[in-house]
């Protein structure tokens, strides 16, 4: 691991430390600072303002499940499953800074699940039926939904377990797959 990315681990993990005794709104960047014994410059050389290092955390904590070359239509639900598992640990943590602005987190869940289901659905699409714009549409549509049940999730205090939110995505994901083939069987067949 480089130096860089030492220290970014140490300013997140000071933020991390703080939102557990103080709202996120009420965080400075001297505080934060402070906690991990750096100097302000030391932070703003890393990151632009403590949103920029929220997005950090929430994209190199629990997001980086969902950010890999590695995930298929076989195995995405282990990496959601994964993601949930890391929230939940740090559940406070999520809570505080989703209650403070759900928007951030929307946007690191959206910009990386949006390009992971536009992936998915070029696997599903065998018979190259769906046009590039119908693909980025249901991805946006996916992406959009299931950044709502995540913050959902984590401003309901945690109801539903990463395994239960897991399995529902599958059901669903599965459910699109089944139905999708059907209506292609049907076009066929009126054609």
């Amino acid at each position: 691991m480089s130096e860089a990315q030492i220290t970014k681990k140490a300013i997140s993990s000071a933020l991390i430390e703080l939102c557990g005794r103080k709202l996120f709104s009420k965080i400075s960047v001297q505080d934060i600072t402070r906690e991990v014994g750096l100097n302000r410059q030391t932070f703003y050389y890393h990151f632009t303002d403590k949103n920029d290092l929220l997005r950090w955390i929430y994209t190199h904590d629990a997001l980086i499940y969902l950010d890999s070359a590695d995930i298929s239509i076989d195995n995405w639900e282990e990496q959601a499953l994964k993601m949930l598992k890391t929230i939940q640990e740090k559940s406070d943590f999520y809570y505080n800074t989703v209650t403070s602005d759900s928007e951030i987190l929307r946007a690191c869940f959206s910009g990386i699940t949006n390009k992971l289901f536009i992936h998915l659905f070029e696997q599903m699409d065998k018979e190259k039926q769906l046009l590039p714009e119908d693909k980025e549409f249901y991805a946006r549509f996916f992406s959009y939904g299931c950044s709502g049940v995540l913050i959902e999730w984590i401003l309901g205090s945690y109801k539903e377990s990463p395994l239960e939110i897991a399995t529902q995505l599958f059901r669903l994901a599965k459910d699109t797959e089944f139905f999708s083939y059907r209506l292609y069987a049907q076009e066929n067949e009126l054609m």
